[in-house]
């Protein structure tokens, strides 16, 4: 657990914060390459991460700060803006960012299916990295696995040790937590494994308007749906006797069913490229 990296000139740079910036900056880099790739104009790359980075933390922190506000906000509300010390519900920022693209592909008068195929590819990848500084703050953390060889324990002050010691599974001059499962690696490689599908996908197939947004959907939450049984921080309140995240996936495995069916009736009425 690294949570600081350093500090510079009075500046510390927080681990959360640079793994975002490094995301955003691999996602616009290969956004541009895949732009030149398959005919889409790279000019609009740089508009397309920016409004979805700006609509997906926005979002994120929205969600966070209200599933959190009496733990971590209602005593010092300035602190909601610090988000680079971590602090992002993903379907938050999805659905934020998601809204923002809709309203630019209405504005730009641009084919909603294909911009939001393009968008897919590169969800993944900055979720990814999103994770990463997610196992460097300690967030996320999963269930305690004491003899599993895969198991991390954090130390001392780490969330799941503050968690374990209120929940007496260890006392307060422990110098670190039991071991719990390293869900925020988990969920990044399954991140990375859904990213190269859907690279893949569009170079393949980027004329079947909606496919790749369909994968990801079915995809993404089939693992968060499956990463949420594993997890053990804080979730909120449940929902049908499933936390938020599991019942935002069942929404996204809707949708992706829904899609996969308009995809096929228009394959065949023979206008699946149009």
């Amino acid at each position: 657990m690294y949570p600081e990296l350093f500090s510079l000139g009075g500046i510390t740079i927080q681990t959360y914060g640079l793994m975002m910036a490094i995301g955003f900056s691999l996602c616009y880099f290969l956004a541009t390459r895949l732009a030149k790739l398959s005919g889409r104009n790279p000019d609009e790359v740089q508009t397309i991460v920016m409004v979805a980075a700006i609509g997906g933390v926005i979002g994120a922190r929205i969600v966070y700060v209200w599933q959190n506000w009496q733990h971590e906000f209602a005593h010092a509300p300035l602190n909601m803006f610090m988000i680079w010390r971590g602090g992002l519900v993903f379907y938050g920022g999805f659905i934020v960012a998601s809204a923002a693209l809709l309203t630019y592909a209405y504005l730009k008068k641009e084919r909603l299916a294909s911009l939001a195929d393009f968008c897919a590819v590169f969800v993944p990848l900055g979720h990814l990295f999103g994770r990463i500084g997610c196992f460097f703050f300690g967030c996320c953390y999963g269930k305690m696995a004491p003899d599993a060889w895969y198991a991390v324990a954090f130390p001392k002050g780490s969330p799941p040790w503050i968690h374990q010691v209120e929940a007496r599974h260890i006392l307060p001059y422990a110098s670190q937590s039991l071991p719990v499962c390293p869900t925020q690696l988990v969920e990044a490689a399954g991140c990375a494994v859904l990213f190269a599908v859907l690279w893949w996908l569009y170079r393949r197939y980027q004329s079947v308007y909606g496919l790749c947004t369909a994968v990801y959907c079915a995809g993404y939450a089939l693992l968060r749906f499956g990463v949420e049984c594993l997890r053990d921080d804080p979730r909120g309140a449940t929902y049908f006797g499933m936390t938020f995240s599991q019942t935002i996936s069942v929404g996204l495995l809707i949708a992706a069913f829904v899609l996969t069916i308009l995809i096929l009736r228009r394959k065949g009425h023979g206008t699946i490229c149009s």
